[in-house]
């Protein structure tokens, strides 16, 4: 007599087996991460060449392309944190975390008082809401094709903290274009700064969290 139990293991290993399709192995971070390199290349560098640069002669080498290239390394770097923490059971710690987090600031507040104490500029009179809005608007809007494919590797790892890892995303996505839009901005007084392409930062890692724990919900 067959045993009923018997019978039911056999039929759910059928149904498993039935339901088996191949699937793509996940890159390792590193490798993912240079998939993004030509994006975050045009980046950096559509901002100063496609809307205008300030003048490099008065600013230098070093205090120009020199230390855009320290930020978007940064970029880089937080990117590659971002698609390691998504992959379940390889996250960094949570001091690495919290480092990375403090540390991209840091960075950004560095680079600005450097800019300024080389080339001091401030906003012309009467167009400082003016001046704003494109310094909000344009580093959000060369952020966008960064952040939308980080998060679509990022989220291939199905990560268990979405959340964090959009907002990883988000913040690499918007220190590699600031890398760019700091060349194109003719202002370098603090206050525009980090009031403005400081801004665009936080915005593009708002809206990296939000969108990666919205895609996390549809899925599910």
């Amino acid at each position: 007599m067959t045993d009923p139990r018997s019978a039911t293991r056999q039929r759910v290993r059928d149904i498993v087996a039935r339901d088996i399709k191949p699937v793509r192995p996940l890159l390792p971070p590193g490798r993912r991460v240079l998939l993004l390199v030509p994006i975050a290349i045009a980046a950096a560098i559509c901002a100063p060449f496609g809307y205008g640069h300030r003048n490099f002669d008065h600013l230098g080498w070093l205090a120009s392309w020199g230390v855009s290239a320290l930020e978007w390394i940064l970029g880089l770097l937080i990117l590659a944190v971002a698609l390691r923490h998504a992959v379940p059971g390889r996250g960094v710690s949570r001091r690495f975390l919290i480092a990375t987090l403090v540390g991209a600031p840091a960075l950004i507040v560095l680079v600005t008082v450097v800019t300024y104490a080389v080339e001091p500029t401030k906003v012309p009179p009467g167009l400082a809401f003016r001046f704003w809005i494109e310094c909000v608007k344009w580093p959000i809007t060369i952020a966008a094709p960064i952040l939308l494919v980080a998060s679509l590797l990022a989220m291939r790892a199905f990560p268990t903290r979405p959340g964090p890892v959009g907002a990883l995303c988000g913040l690499a996505a918007g220190v590699l274009a600031d890398s760019g839009w700091r060349l194109a901005c003719d202002v370098s007084a603090p206050s525009h700064v980090l009031g403005s392409h400081g801004l665009a930062i936080v915005l593009v890692a708002g809206l990296g969290a939000v969108a990666s724990v919205a895609i996390d919900a549809i899925r599910r």
